[in-house]
């Protein structure tokens, strides 16, 4: 075991910058996919949220008396039935609205407030109901007596949706396409590997070693190739990860339900760098075996 040891060490010491070059892409590599993972399971919250939850809008007709404000408020909620504990109903009148407006544009506030009685034409009066609404909740609405029109959030969100399903879809793809490049890279290093191995192996095969004791060597050195990409991966997601997130959840206001990256993640990544280490060196592995019997068989041949 201990030969077999130091044979899966062999490239270590005969190729060093190769190996750690390798480890290194290995764990960078790992970084990108945790983090595209990371994003496309952090989207599905914010994808629920913007699906269910829903601001609607519901314009009052001109004719509705100031009197009779409150009357429509409560039909509205009387209409949303049993989801109606779960909302919030409330009147935006012509000073509500004003003062809503000024929040963002003061000076234009204080230009409809300067109209005095002629801006009343102008500033809208509206329910707003916000909250968790079934899909039938809008046209509800619609049908309640004294609205002359409403409007819901989902309607300026679908394309948001879209965007955002499309983009996890897009994550998992690189994902998947990111391990195939990971595992498609270890084997090529195990195949050079190999070569390094190819007398020492065709040298126990000569002695009687078997086919799976053959492999070893390969197996141990992608492995071990796997595992220290996946040490590098674990140290720059626990370093990175927060920093990503922050700057990722900052880019929006949609994206801030997105859950902060779980440091022991990290362990996730580390297996699934050793993993592909071991598949990797079992896939070369094959080629150990086929190129020590070539060797092997070439040189009894000469020597015969």
């Amino acid at each position: 075991m201990l030969l077999l040891m130091k044979l899966s060490l062999r490239p270590w010491r005969l190729a060093f910058l190769s190996q750690l070059c390798s480890a290194m892409a290995v764990g960078f590599l790992l970084i990108l996919a945790g983090f595209l993972f990371w994003v496309q399971q952090g989207l599905r919250p914010v994808l629920s949220r913007l699906q269910r939850e829903q601001v609607v809008t519901a314009y009052l007709s001109p004719t509705v008396e100031v009197a009779n404000e409150q009357k429509v408020v409560d039909d509205i909620r009387t209409s949303l039935g049993a989801h109606a504990d779960r909302v919030e109903v409330r009147m935006v009148g012509a000073d509500q609205f004003i003062a809503d407006i000024g929040k963002q544009y003061p000076e234009l506030a204080k230009d409809i407030e300067d109209l005095g009685g002629d801006a009343t034409p102008l500033v809208p009066r509206y329910v707003s109901v916000a909250g968790i609404l079934e899909d039938t909740a809008l046209d509800r609405i619609r049908a309640t007596s004294g609205v002359e029109a409403a409007e819901s959030s989902r309607d300026r969100y679908r394309n948001v949706l879209g965007a955002f399903a499309a983009l996890r879809w897009v994550a998992r793809l690189l994902v998947a396409g990111l391990g195939l490049a990971l595992l498609t890279g270890l084997i090529h290093l195990a195949r050079t590997n190999a070569y390094i191995h190819r007398e020492a192996t065709a040298l126990m095969r000569l002695l009687g070693g078997g086919g799976a004791l053959l492999q070893v060597p390969g197996i141990l050195s992608g492995l071990s190739v796997g595992m220290l990409g996946g040490l590098f991966a674990v140290s720059g997601w626990i370093s990175a990860g927060l920093w990503l997130s922050h700057h990722v959840k900052g880019l929006s206001p949609l994206l801030r339900d997105m859950p902060t990256p779980n440091p022991a993640f990290g362990a996730v990544l580390f297996a699934a760098g050793g993993v592909i280490g071991l598949v990797a060196g079992g896939i070369a592995g094959s080629v150990v075996m086929s190129s020590s019997s070539s060797f092997g068989g070439d040189r009894g041949r000469g020597e015969f």
